[in-house]
């Protein structure tokens, strides 16, 4: 089994949902308390190992579910950053002029497509689902590696629009390997 667990809620997410990207911004006190829930939900599952987004949002999520597998493996990996919002990034989701997870949007240059978002997340998942097959892995990332990680799941859609996977602070999401 796959596990996925998107990091409890920031500041950031708080305050007018603003785009963090790759900005390294910590949990505020419900994000802490969301994240104790999802690892609450976790205490009884078999994990073997554990990859997680190096950024520190995703890492005090992992921790709170290291609390109850405090033997388990943890690797951070790059490529499970959130979306890289290039000169957008601090701006509130709905002051932007396009749909934020439309893959057709016309967006800046500087700015993480979603393509190349689902490219990332796919090798991640394609080198990982290898190495650690028949394994039970938990994932710790973002709300956009959460997107990607439902769309390698259950299929692309054809016109690259992942605003129909809304992936929840803290939710625990599962996908058969």
């Amino acid at each position: 089994m796959l596990y996925f667990v998107r990091h409890g809620q920031t500041d950031d997410n708080k305050n007018g949902n603003l785009l963090t990207g790759w900005v390294d911004t910590p949990l505020n006190q419900t994000g802490i308390k969301q994240a104790k829930n999802a690892a609450l939900k976790l205490k009884d599952t078999h994990i073997d190992i554990c990859y997680c987004s190096p950024l520190s949002r995703a890492k005090m999520t992992m921790e709170e579910i290291k609390k109850y597998h405090p033997d388990l493996k943890v690797i951070f990996d790059e490529r499970l950053k959130e979306r890289y919002y290039g000169e957008l990034t601090g701006t509130p989701a709905e002051d932007l002029p396009f749909a934020r997870w439309d893959g057709k949007a016309n967006i800046p240059e500087s700015m993480e497509s979603i393509e190349h978002l689902y490219n990332r997340v796919k090798e991640f998942y394609d080198d990982i689902l290898a190495k650690e097959k028949g394994k039970d892995v938990l994932v710790v990332a973002h709300s956009g590696v959460g997107r990607a990680t439902y769309y390698y799941y259950n299929g692309l859609p054809k016109d690259m629009d992942f605003t129909p996977a809304n992936i929840k602070n803290a939710e625990v999401y599962t996908y058969k390997n």
